[in-house]
């Protein structure tokens, strides 16, 4: 794109006409090259009066960006749902936040706001009043559930004891066999992206690292890689090292987590205690060397903010000698316990070309077969030193990810001790400039459920043009509604369960309905007077 910078030089943009979108997307598409990561939206403002879209399609290390631009009023773009089916989630979004029209779409509902949002009011336009938008938002009841017409719906969430966070679903049923399936989301966010825009980069890395607890790093590291290239800046090896050994401990913790709460779906609630039992193990050592268990602020931008001493090195090597052995017991109960066996195999099953043409990420795509892994594909930070090997299977069923992921782990501990072995000497931050240079970057970061992207946008100050979000739960959930089509209900909580959803890392608003007394909107500003009043109650 003229006058665009590009820090890396792996990126190839493509300047073309919303008419020529589908042609380039399918010659891409035919040549087999890549898989649609996202779509990006950015606001260039009253002046310029145009929306440009990005399309942004991945090949190992390499990007290419398929940029059309789109008047800021009644914009339209083609949809890319056949070629690329999780692309239906995104041109969703797209129309939501931006309201550019999105044409030849299956479905244009709400997905992230609530249907009473006000017509024509778009939260990530840079001259929107979210707070007024919010108060304007009506009223409106959810379809009761039922028979709707010669259907039978059977709605889990957004409040359900099977999820741990707020999601939507409806199935329709005829008998135990479910015949559709449907996703809602936008029921917890904190409107993250447009805050972004109103910080500057030092605060949005506390920011970002609130977008998932279980993530917290990831997207941290997502976020400072990006800001460190636009600036030019490269963390001391010591930095990068010390980043990747916490990546490691959080990826354990984290698979931990899922193996806990899968089982759990899945009837097995023992194996749901006795992983978290051991999940602590992990989780006191981040205490230890972080000072946190759950957001551990541990990156800052040109470095880090804390030394891995001798005991800390110590510690956890101690504790991956009990990781290892009870990660083993694990895999072996995972491959070869009877009952076990009976409600894991066989449960959505997904070929590696389906699951590669779904743009599925994570552990769910590498048990299909596939070995996409951004830790190897496109190392970045201390990865080439200390390298990772993607664990893949081919059975492609529910197993099959229990499998890949206690892998994982094991694949987690050996290159945890590799870096305690080989930590480099030398500083822990470089200095960073207040003010980044005007510019661009994808930053793309492996985190325990997939790829984690980030597309950062400056504009030579010290607060961001726009800060792109994109989690790896959203391009997995088109599996979950591909393959619950067909199964039987009761596969449905541990089909759902084993992509390791996020809804956190997803969702937009914040709306409580209270029947009662109407639909109160809480701003993020009114959450934190609540919290304040409830800490010192």
């Amino acid at each position: 794109a003229k006058g665009t910078a590009k820090p890396e030089a792996n990126r190839l943009d493509v300047s073309l006409e919303a008419s020529d979108l589908v042609a380039a997307a399918t010659a891409l598409r035919q040549a087999r090259w890549g898989y649609l990561a996202t779509i990006t939206g950015v606001d260039l403002g009253k002046e310029a009066n145009q929306i440009e879209t990005l399309y942004h399609v991945c090949e190992g290390d390499a990007i290419t960006t398929l940029r059309v631009k789109v008047p800021r009023t009644g914009g339209a773009v083609p949809s890319l749902q056949t070629l690329h089916p999780n692309a239906m989630f995104f041109e969703r979004e797209l129309m939501e936040m931006f309201g550019v029209t999105v044409t030849g779409l299956s479905d244009t509902s709400h997905f992230f706001l609530p249907d009473g949002w006000p017509d024509e009011t778009y939260p990530l336009l840079k001259d929107t009043d979210v707070q007024a938008a919010a108060k304007q938002v009506k009223g409106s009841e959810p379809p009761e559930p039922g028979r709707q017409g010669d259907r039978f719906i059977v709605p889990v969430g957004p409040q359900h004891p099977a999820l741990k966070e707020p999601g939507h679903f409806e199935f329709a049923v005829d008998g135990e066999l479910v015949t559709g399936a449907t996703v809602r989301l936008g029921y917890v966010h904190r409107g993250i992206e447009r805050a972004c825009e109103q910080q500057n980069y030092t605060q949005n890395l506390y920011l970002v690292e609130r977008v998932c607890g279980i993530c917290s790093h990831s997207h941290a590291n997502a976020y400072v890689n990006g800001v460190e290239k636009l600036a030019g800046v490269q963390a001391t090896p010591r930095a990068q090292a010390i980043r990747q050994l916490v990546a490691c401990l959080e990826r354990i913790h984290s698979h931990y987590l899922w193996l806990g709460v899968a089982a759990y779906e899945a009837g097995f609630e023992t194996l749901l205690m006795y992983s978290w039992r051991d999940r602590e193990i992990v989780m006191d050592i981040l205490e230890q060397m972080t000072g946190n268990r759950v957001n551990y602020s541990a990156s800052v931008l040109g470095g880090v903010k804390f030394d891995v001493t001798s005991a800390h090195a110590e510690a956890v090597r101690r504790g991956m000698d009990k990781i290892e052995e009870r990660t083993r017991h694990y895999l072996h109960v995972v491959t070869s316990d009877t009952s076990f066996l009976s409600r894991a195999r066989g449960i959505g099953v997904t070929s590696k070309e389906e699951a590669d043409a779904m743009g599925l990420l994570g552990p769910t795509l590498r048990a299909a077969g596939v070995t996409r892994d951004v830790r190897v594909d496109a190392p970045y930070g201390s990865y080439k030193q200390f390298p990772v090997k993607a664990v893949v299977d081919s059975a492609g069923d529910l197993g099959a990810r229990f499998k890949v992921r206690m892998e994982e782990t094991l694949e987690s501990v050996r290159v945890i001790r590799t870096i305690l072995d080989g930590l480099p000497e030398g500083d822990l931050t470089v200095k960073m400039p207040r003010k980044i240079p005007a510019g661009e970057t994808i930053s793309r970061f492996e985190a325990p459920r997939g790829e984690l992207l980030y597309y950062i946008k400056s504009n030579g100050t010290d607060k961001p043009e726009r800060v792109k979000i994109r989690t790896p739960s959203i391009c997995n959930w088109i599996f979950v509604l591909t393959k619950a089509v067909g199964s039987q209900m009761a596969d449905v909580p541990p089909l759902l369960a084993g992509i390791d959803p996020c809804f956190s890392c997803n969702d937009r608003t914040i709306v409580i309905n209270r029947p009662r007394h109407g639909r109160q909107v809480l701003t993020w500003e009114a959450l934190r007077r609540q919290a304040i009043t409830h800490t010192r109650r």
